[in-house]
């Protein structure tokens, strides 16, 4: 789980040295900075995906007795369909049914904005105070660390869905390398508090 996270934001960091390599070793003529954009997309999609995969993991902990439920776990509910199908499971085992019932639960949702991910967080951390357990991991404010995920999370969105330009003069918004590396580093260090503290 983790090791997947570290390398979707190691292939974030090729993406950078690909644009270093083109504007500046190389002086290619023409524009590079969506190489900088995809690495801000591969940072915030490793980070979604490590959220759901915490979640998934955690959840069939809880199913199989190794781990104490949330509140938000035991009020998680399932259709009475999955329900006969894990009662009656033992090809696969429960286990197994009971995990992917989850993985088709969460599939279509996304874990990027701040609170979202302290929902989803909710159904396998018992911590009261996430946001603030996290900034204290990361050495930095609650606040600023929500904001400056928020803000990444919308660059993100602005990025996928609005090719990143801005509607009045239809230019793209800049983007510079320094911009791109801090991103992956508070991704990274973000994502690693995470998975550390749950």
């Amino acid at each position: 789980m983790i090791d997947e996270f570290r390398k979707c934001i190691a292939d974030s960091g090729k993406l950078r040295s690909l644009h270093k390599y083109c504007t500046e070793d190389l002086r290619l003529p023409g524009e590079y900075d969506d190489l900088l954009r995809m690495s801000v997309v591969y940072c915030m999609s490793a980070l979604d995906r490590l959220i759901h995969d915490i979640v998934i993991m955690k959840m069939v902990d809880i199913f199989a007795g190794r781990r104490q439920p949330t509140a938000k776990y035991l009020a998680e509910g399932i259709s009475l369909a999955d329900h006969g199908n894990l009662v009656r499971s033992s090809i696969p085992p429960p286990e197994i049914a009971f995990e992917g019932i989850v993985r088709r639960k969460l599939a279509h949702l996304s874990f990027m904005d701040p609170a979202k991910m302290a929902d989803a967080l909710s159904l396998v951390w018992i911590e009261e105070h996430k946001w603030q357990a996290i900034a204290d991991a990361v050495g930095r404010d609650q606040l600023q660390v929500r904001t400056e995920l928020r803000n990444i999370f919308q660059r993100r969105n602005a990025i996928v869905h609005e090719t990143d330009k801005d509607p009045v003069t239809n230019q793209k918004f800049p983007l510079l390398p320094n911009d791109a590396e801090r991103i992956e580093k508070f991704v990274s260090d973000l994502g690693e508090a995470i998975c550390e503290l749950v």
